[in-house]
């Protein structure tokens, strides 16, 4: 019977490591990216794919591609371990860090290609409105004023996103 302390620590393990996909989930990404993300953050030392697929249960392919996912967002990093060919991870664990670095910077870049199809939209809605004589014209002012008002929200949303304020205080 193994000891009352490491049965709790398991078991404490277990629900931090639920907790992290049951998060990742809720914002629309896959339970996976969390979970790896807060088994490589409890673990002492970096981990290979093998090991995470073995240790939450899941296939190695999805492991793999929530890991490069993790990379992109800068929140696990690859690292080298002497006399082994396989890649190992470990989990960023400065906060800081992974907002500004990862996950604050893809925010910015969808944000960036929200605004390339607004001004997109908002140019066809210009052509089609004077090329209109009447016909659905109404409806066309109603779609370009609600264009130009997500236009406005976008404005505001990246002048506080790319704020050096944010930066700083990151």
């Amino acid at each position: 019977m193994p000891p009352i302390q490491s049965t709790r620590l398991q078991a404490t393990r277990k629900k931090f490591i639920e907790a992290g996909g049951h998060t990742t989930q809720s914002f629309g990404f896959g339970r996976i990216i969390g979970q790896i993300y807060a088994l490589l953050y409890l673990h002492p030392s970096p981990m290979c794919l093998d090991d995470i697929a073995s240790e939450l249960g899941v296939s190695k392919a999805s492991v793999s591609i929530s890991i490069r996912q993790l990379e992109a967002w800068s929140a696990v990093k690859r690292i080298w371990v002497k006399g082994d060919r396989r890649d190992f991870y470990e989990a960023e664990t400065n906060f800081n860090n992974l907002l500004r670095n990862g996950l604050l910077e893809m925010v910015r870049k969808k944000l960036a290609t929200a605004g390339n199809q607004l001004q997109l939209a908002e140019a066809s809605i210009q052509d089609a409105l004077s090329e209109s004589d009447g016909d659905g014209h109404e409806e066309l002012k109603i779609i370009a004023e609600r264009v130009r008002q997500a236009k406005q929200f976008h404005s505001r949303i990246n002048a506080l996103l790319t704020n050096p304020i944010v930066d700083h205080l990151l």
